[in-house]
């Protein structure tokens, strides 16, 4: 049948993504195995990170483009080693940060683990207190520009969406962590909404490629 057919190639596709990422991690731990067994190994500072990611039927959904938290978030590794001019301790192996944090701050970071002159209009804050102790108070926010104007903004516990036609969204991810429930029309959550709507960038340069 029609049904059977498309639910053979969504099978294999998402049997094709996931051997994408199963080989990446493959060449991952070769880079890392040869660092290792170099002379680099104690004065290397190594960042992993990735394009975002891609729904596989999320929220019925196959496609990048969108702003909710499965095509948005990206996986985020960073390892400094002990003597690092920016953190002489060096992170800790297995420490896990569950603040919202942003690609915008890798400049700034490196900069600083590096002992070398960071720039001030740079958007993004440096992730060095974090490195130093994952469970630091982090007072920002993380922003996700998406096409034609639209605008995610992510907390530690909700997430906020505003779209260029003014459309809302509003989410609980500690409670809603695939975002089905939009609180946005709730009157029980407008002050959340509000303290988003305020925290919004009021200026936007984009470079479109």
């Amino acid at each position: 049948s029609r049904s059977s057919a498309a639910s053979d190639v969504y099978k294999r596709q998402v049997q094709a993504y996931l051997a994408s990422i199963s080989y990446a991690d493959a060449m991952l731990g070769r880079v890392l195995n040869s660092l290792e067994q170099s002379r680099f190994r104690d004065n290397t500072i190594v960042v992993l990170w990735s394009d975002h990611g891609w729904h596989l039927g999320e929220k019925q959904h196959w496609q990048k483009f969108t702003m909710w938290r499965a095509a948005t978030r990206v996986p985020f590794i960073v390892r400094v080693p002990k003597g690092a001019p920016g953190l002489l301790s060096g992170t800790k192996a297995g420490g896990v940060c569950q603040q919202p944090v942003n690609l915008l701050s890798l400049f700034p970071t490196l900069t600083e683990l590096c002992g070398l002159p960071g720039k001030a209009d740079n958007d993004g804050p440096s992730l060095v207190p974090l490195l130093e102790n994952p469970s630091e108070s982090w007072p920002h926010l993380s922003v996700t520009y998406g096409r034609r104007g639209t605008i995610g903004v992510s907390g530690k516990s909700w997430r906020y969406i505003r779209y260029s036609s003014g459309d809302e969204e509003l989410y609980d991810i500690a409670s809603d962590p695939f975002e089905w429930r939009n609180l946005a029309g709730s009157q029980g959550h407008s002050e959340k909404l509000a303290e988003f709507r305020d925290r919004m960038p009021s200026e936007l340069s984009l470079i479109h490629i």
